[in-house]
């Protein structure tokens, strides 16, 4: 068994799908294994689904992470977000994280510290992008920071679940820019 390519074949069908709704019968049978070879590998249905959030991390999230972090300034860093959120294909079918956040009641407790831990990283890096443009003149806003960043993360989670929806990538791009004028405006 290649558990990279079972980890391919598993990221695809969740990132396609709900994850809830792909069972791992279904993965097993895509990936031309057999199922105790699986929980050989990956240990559970939740081994898997942690297994394979690792890897979206670093694939995908880690491409947001870096644009958060780059030190370019708040509205180079949101202008990219927002290339990001609008344009980027992958984001065609939607964010696999955030399928995985919405369903965070049906996940195990792998998976579901896994979520968690993204979620509270993510959150920390737009605080830090918020207090490093507040700090340096460069937003103004009255809003608290924390709450910022909580904005930011869910203006983005939207705008990419907008994509997932059919929306067209001008109309989320508008959309999101608009949403995120409130960090720009004088």
């Amino acid at each position: 068994m290649n558990a990279d390519k079972v980890l391919d074949v598993a990221m695809t069908a969740y990132w396609q799908s709900d994850p809830a709704d792909v069972s791992v019968n279904a993965i097993c049978q895509m990936a031309g294994i057999s199922k105790p070879s699986l929980y050989r590998e990956f240990g559970s249905e939740d081994g898997l689904k942690r297994a394979v959030l690792d890897s979206y991390a670093e694939q995908v999230l880690s491409d947001v992470f870096m644009i958060v972090i780059s030190g370019n300034g708040l509205q180079e860093t949101l202008a990219a977000l927002v290339d990001f959120a609008a344009a980027d294909p992958r984001m065609e079918t939607g964010c696999l994280f955030y399928k995985m956040r919405a369903g965070k009641h049906r996940l195990g407790p792998e998976t579901l510290a896994r979520v968690e831990d993204i979620d509270a990283t993510a959150r920390s890096a737009y605080v830090a992008l918020l207090q490093a443009a507040r700090d340096s003149g460069e937003w103004q806003g009255g809003l608290p920071v924390e709450a910022g960043a909580s904005y930011l993360g869910e203006q983005i989670a939207l705008a990419i679940t907008q994509r997932a929806s059919g929306e067209e990538p001008a109309r989320v791009r508008e959309m999101l820019t608009l949403a995120l004028s409130v960090f720009t405006r004088r």
